[in-house]
């Protein structure tokens, strides 16, 4: 029985493995250590322990006629009602500026550090410095965030409307189509 769900969880998952080993071995030969393997293994076993589940979820999905990617349209669908009635720039402020920006702001100083654009010799030496520079990092993440979601909001948009409008041309187009 286990080697059936593995046969079943290799053949659904084998191009991603394949990619992520890829992407493992040139992080190992620039890392010149095999930590990335790792990882890898260690995502690779834990996504096998849950697939038994994940498939047992799917036919029980299956038998109300429904996919995991209804399932997630009608997430969607729920949260972004909620987020369109609080506008644009609150979305925008609180998702891309607050959220996305913490994230990138993070990024985008690993960066800078690990490129030597800064060293961190010197933002260790002057706390001034430092937090100089987390600020003007953080203030780049918030503006790329604010712009990426300004962007988003717009794709978004386009997506509910087609998920919530059966009369939308393009959602018609593609009824035929199939």
């Amino acid at each position: 029985m286990k080697i059936d769900l593995f046969k079943s969880y290799f053949k659904q998952t084998y191009k991603s493995a394949v990619a992520a080993l890829f992407l493992c071995s040139t992080l190992a030969y620039w890392d010149r250590s095999f930590t990335p393997f790792i990882f890898f293994f260690i995502s690779l076993s834990r996504d096998y322990y849950h697939y038994d589940a994940r498939l047992a979820y799917r036919n029980k999905l299956k038998a109300k006629g429904l996919t995991e990617e209804d399932i997630y349209n009608i997430e969607f669908v729920k949260k972004w009602e909620e987020t369109r009635e609080k506008g644009i720039w609150k979305y925008c402020i609180t998702d891309g500026a607050i959220i996305l920006g913490a994230y990138l702001w993070l990024i985008i100083s690993l960066i800078a550090i690990s490129t030597s654009i800064v060293k961190f010799k010197d933002l260790v030496d002057d706390p001034g410095n430092m937090f100089s520079f987390i600020g003007y990092t953080y203030m780049a993440g918030a503006i790329i965030g604010v712009i990426i979601n300004r962007f988003m909001w717009t794709t978004n948009q386009h997506r509910f409307t087609r998920l919530t409008d059966p009369t939308n041309d393009k959602y018609q187009q593609q009824l035929f189509r199939d």
